[in-house]
């Protein structure tokens, strides 16, 4: 056997022996507790976004841009390891879509109904200047009536 055949049949042997080593996933409470520890260190980066007007909750129970031109900005220009605005949203609705996706398991109901359950949750709970998406547009928490509704304005 020379050395680059060597070479491979180690690497092969390493990728097919992790697997057998990680055969023990994690627990689904370690995983949810992992989850929700991530999301509540990002809830004050996400309430201050929210209040600079950045990003806006919609009916789908998803965080959005509120314009795409910011998608690259940085969430804090003094500290660039916070990333940029595109990133905290891709970050924070890939966790809501995995909590969505346990809450749904529990509750024997769809991720996506798990999801408009929230999505109207956070409507209403939104700040009164805080965005919401209603019918494809940004609007103020404060100029909807209701959000469970018909979005009468």
């Amino acid at each position: 056997m020379n050395r680059s055949t060597f070479a491979v049949v180690a690497l092969l042997a390493t990728l097919f022996a992790a697997p057998v080593v990680a055969q023990n996933p994690p627990a689904q409470g370690d995983v949810l507790a992992e989850l929700k520890a991530r999301m509540k260190t990002r809830y004050p980066l996400l309430e201050a976004t929210r209040d600079a007007g950045k990003i806006g909750e919609t009916r789908e129970g998803v965080v959005k841009l509120v314009k795409a031109t910011s998608a690259g900005d940085a969430v804090d220009p003094k500290d660039p390891a916070k990333g940029t605005f595109a990133e905290l949203v891709a970050a924070e609705n890939k966790d809501r879509a995995l909590l969505y996706e346990a809450l749904a398991k529990e509750l024997k109901i769809t991720a996506a109904e798990v999801a408009k359950q929230n999505g109207l949750r956070n409507l209403d709970k939104a700040r009164p200047e805080h965005l919401v998406e209603i019918k494809g547009e940004w609007v103020q928490r404060k100029s909807v009536r209701t959000v469970t509704g018909n979005d009468k304005k």
